[in-house]
């Protein structure tokens, strides 16, 4: 399922359109802070995780303030807070349930550039740190049959049912994306 999710020519296309919906809510709230008027100020990503061929274009939506001069940066399913890697493939091999073997490692390492020790970091992220933030405390009790704590994010994921693995993947990344706004997670 991993492999075709990530390599779905309309991947990168979804997550686009959905950030430009999300962009285009921030700004018409206005500024959070002093509601004034949000000017753009796009800065460059460069997302890693996916082949070179099917990434997004690396700008990342965001906002300043006319008046305030503050920064608001709108909630993304392309990125998962700072980290480097899109929210996809931080999601979907961070949900391997079997681990990884040193065969399909050398594949991922190949292909999206991802090393064990970051598979490992990222894991360790889910099932430490993730559980702890508010927005999860706030947003596990939405779930229903609770996620287990201890498979995530793979408990999360099989919280939303849809029959294909695209469909599930972006539901699930609508879902977590209030962690990619800043002030919303501790993301160290």
């Amino acid at each position: 399922m991993f492999d075709a999710v990530l390599h779905d020519p309309k991947l990168p296309l979804f997550l686009s359109s959905i950030d430009q919906h999300l962009a285009m809510q921030a700004r018409a709230k206005g500024c959070p802070y002093c509601g004034g008027v949000l000017h753009s100020a796009a800065y460059i990503r460069k997302p890693r995780g996916l082949p070179a061929e099917e990434r997004p274009g690396g700008k990342r939506e965001s906002f300043c303030c006319h008046t305030c001069r503050r920064r608001t940066t709108p909630m993304s399913v392309r990125y998962l807070g700072r980290r480097v890697y899109t929210g996809a493939v931080v999601l979907l091999l961070s949900a391997m349930h079997s681990g990884v073997t040193t065969r399909r490692l050398e594949q991922l390492r190949g292909t999206l550039g991802v090393s064990r020790r970051t598979l490992q970091r990222w894991r360790h992220w889910w099932r430490t740190v993730f559980v702890i933030t508010p927005f999860w405390r706030g947003a596990q009790g939405l779930l229903m049959p609770p996620a287990d704590c201890r498979q995530l994010p793979a408990s999360l994921l099989e919280r939303f049912p849809e029959p294909d693995g695209i469909t599930r993947l972006l539901q699930c990344l609508r879902f977590i994306a209030p962690l990619s706004s800043p002030g919303t997670v501790h993301d160290k």
